[in-house]
């Protein structure tokens, strides 16, 4: 074969390649595994010696969710949002690719991961350090403070990152209830809710930046409305670390209680903490 033939029968494989639905997970795996391994050397919660290992979606055969879990660092961000100094940090992951789609189910509004997430959250006061945020003095739930984190990431850091101007966030709250034990430590406090926000899917207008990781929204699951008001489950489980005046939150959201479920025996109650 003439060296001319050989390079140009290469350059068309990769040109078919990047511009095949499958480059677009691989450009996202790629580009976020840097991303949030920068993000995690330069959290707070590296500062303060907690180490966190949440499993990703590698953990089980059945395709579920995205290989790995990022970290996201937000200080700035959270702070504005609840008006005085904080320190943010975030874990997360959502659905996994659909290949043929070059995005996450996330869009997929038959999908049990569409609008889905799973993580944990890392508050901590920066300048009331004896405030316990989520908690009352006396210990209780603050369950309107306690809710912050979770509005906030799903409003303005996903939503948000998709270009959606005042999205609605409401909880109500289903159940509250204590664990003695969750992954290894004590006295945890668990909240169920019913979350109505909107749904993922919505047509492609301009190149965000979250399109990197989640894939584009493919045309076939947009509607007659952008961000369709969809009604979520949520659990979230949440402890205050008094050595570290740091709270920690687990959470997951999900089109409905099944995949909570196995959201949460998969892969929170698998989580390893390390506080040292």
């Amino acid at each position: 074969m003439k060296p001319i033939i050989k390079k140009t029968i290469i350059c068309l494989i990769i040109i078919l390649f990047i511009i095949s639905p499958f480059f677009q997970y691989i450009k996202s795996i790629s580009v976020m595994k840097i991303y949030s391994y920068i993000c995690e050397k330069d959290s707070f919660i590296k500062e303060l010696n907690i180490d966190i290992n949440m499993p990703g979606g590698l953990a089980t055969s059945e395709k579920d969710w995205y290989p790995f879990v990022m970290t996201f660092n937000d200080n700035e961000g959270f702070s504005s949002f609840m008006d005085r100094k904080m320190n943010f940090t975030v874990l997360y992951n959502f659905g996994a690719f659909e290949y043929l789609n070059g995005a996450s189910m996330l869009y997929n509004p038959d999908s049990n991961y569409y609008g889905a997430f799973y993580g944990a959250y890392f508050v901590q006061e920066a300048d009331r350090e004896n405030h316990k945020f989520g908690f009352l003095d006396n210990g209780d739930i603050n369950i309107e403070e306690a809710l912050l984190p979770g509005t906030y990431d799903i409003n303005e850091l996903v939503l948000g990152g998709f270009g959606l101007n005042n999205p609605i966030s409401d909880y109500k709250i289903d159940s509250i209830n204590q664990v003695d034990t969750y992954i290894g430590y004590n006295n945890w406090s668990v909240i169920d809710a019913t979350v109505m926000t909107h749904g993922h899917n919505h047509r492609y207008k301009e190149n965000y930046q979250a399109y990197i990781q989640y894939g584009k929204p493919p045309s076939k699951y947009s509607g007659k409305q952008d961000f369709p008001v969809t009604k979520f489950k949520s659990r979230i489980y949440m402890k205050y670390l008094s050595e570290k005046k740091c709270t920690v939150f687990l959470y997951a959201i999900a089109p409905n209680i099944k995949t909570i479920e196995n959201c949460d025996k998969n892969f929170l109650q698998k989580s390893v903490l390390k506080i040292k």
